[in-house]
C-alpha cells in the first residue's frame, strides 16, 4: 500500500479523499490546505505550504488538486526524490510550461498521471477498440460535455470543459492529423462568465468533428456520439460511463473514473511505467496548445 498526500482542498478535493478511502491501494497521509479558513472534514494531517509537504520524510505519492499554475512548482520539489505525482487538467495554464513540466519528469523519470476524466474510464479502452475496427466507417463525432456551472473570474469556460473533450479526441487520434481548428462562442452570459462554445475542426482530412462545450448547460452532460456510414452510431455516455452501439447497452464500466485512475496509478508505481506518463504529459499539453491558440488561461 503506498501513502498518498493532497494538495488542495477545495470540493473535488473532498471528492478525492472520499475515493482514496475506497481504494485498497491507497493510505491517506497529509493534505495541503493553504486557505487557513477552510475546515476539513476528514480525519487527516493537515499542512499550510507544499514545501511543508515536501520537508516530511518518506512521501509516497502526491495528488495535486489545486490551480494549475501549481503543478509546475510541485514537480520542481517531487523531482528530488522522484515522488510519483497525480496532476488535475489542465497540467498547466500555458504551452511552454506545460513542455517544461513534461521535460522535468522525463529528465527526472518521475511517474506523472494529468488525471484525463474521459481517459481514465474502462470504457475507453472498448472506445479505442471500436475506433481501431470501425476508423475508415466513421463519418463524424460529436461530443457534448458541460454543466451549469463552475463560474470562475477571468477563466473562460473553455478551459474547464473543453480540456476534457479536446484531450480525448488526442488520446483516441493523433493530434497531427487535426487540421482546420476553429472555435465559436455560441451561447454567453456575462453575468456569471458562462459560455457555450463550439469547436470544429477534421481528423485526416475525412472526419468531421464538433464540440460543444461549457458552463452553461441545464444538466450536466458528458456525452461522444461517432456516426458511422450506413447511419449506425456508437455513443459513450461518459457520465453513466456506459456504451451504447444503436442505441444498444453493450459496454458498462464497474468503477468509478477516480478508482480506476488510483488502479492505474499503482500499476505505473510498481512498474514505473514512464512510457504512459510521457505519453499523456505529452497529449495534455497538445490539448493545451489548441486551448491556448483561443483563449489565455
Amino acid at each position: 500500500m503506498h501513502n498518498i498526500s493532497i494538495i488542495g482542498c477545495g470540493d473535488w478535493s473532498e471528492k478525492i479523499i472520499k475515493e482514496i478511502k475506497k481504494n485498497k491501494f491507497f493510505r491517506l497521509e497529509n493534505i495541503v490546505c493553504r486557505h487557513k479558513n477552510k475546515s476539513i472534514n476528514f480525519n487527516i494531517n493537515k499542512l499550510n505550504k507544499i514545501d511543508e509537504l515536501f520537508c516530511k520524510k518518506n512521501i509516497g505519492s502526491v495528488y495535486v488538486a489545486a490551480l494549475p499554475d501549481v503543478n509546475l512548482e510541485v514537480i520542481k520539489y517531487a523531482k528530488i526524490n522522484k515522488i510519483p505525482l497525480i496532476l488535475e487538467k489542465p497540467i498547466s495554464n500555458s504551452y511552454q510550461d506545460s513542455l517544461e513540466l513534461m521535460k522535468i519528469a522525463k529528465e527526472n523519470e518521475i511517474v506523472v498521471l494529468p488525471n484525463m476524466t474521459n481517459y481514465f474510464s474502462e470504457c475507453f479502452s472498448e472506445l479505442e477498440k471500436f475506433i481501431k475496427y470501425n476508423y475508415e466507417k466513421i463519418n463524424k463525432i460529436i461530443i457534448f460535455e458541460g454543466a451549469y456551472g463552475p463560474f470562475r473570474n477571468k477563466i473562460h469556460p473553455i478551459w474547464d470543459w473543453g480540456f476534457h473533450s479536446i484531450s480525448t479526441l488526442v488520446n483516441l487520434f493523433q493530434y497531427e492529423n487535426f487540421s482546420n481548428i476553429t472555435h465559436k462562442e455560441i451561447k454567453k452570459n456575462n453575468d456569471v462568465n458562462g459560455n457555450i462554445s463550439k469547436f470544429s475542426f477534421t481528423i485526416d482530412n475525412k472526419i468531421n468533428v464538433k464540440i460543444i462545450t461549457g458552463n452553461l448547460f441545464k444538466r450536466k452532460s458528458r456525452v461522444l456520439k461517432i456516426f458511422l456510414k450506413g447511419n449506425e452510431s456508437l455513443v459513450n455516455d461518459m457520465v453513466q460511463h456506459k456504451l451504447f452501439f444503436n442505441e444498444k447497452e453493450i459496454y458498462s464500466s464497474k468503477k468509478s473514473n477516480l478508482n480506476f485512475l488510483l488502479d492505474i496509478f499503482n500499476l505505473s508505481i510498481l512498474k514505473k511505467n514512464l512510457s504512459l506518463s510521457q505519453k499523456l504529459l505529452d497529449n495534455s499539453a497538445k490539448t493545451t496548445k489548441i486551448l491556448e491558440n483561443f483563449y489565455k488561461y
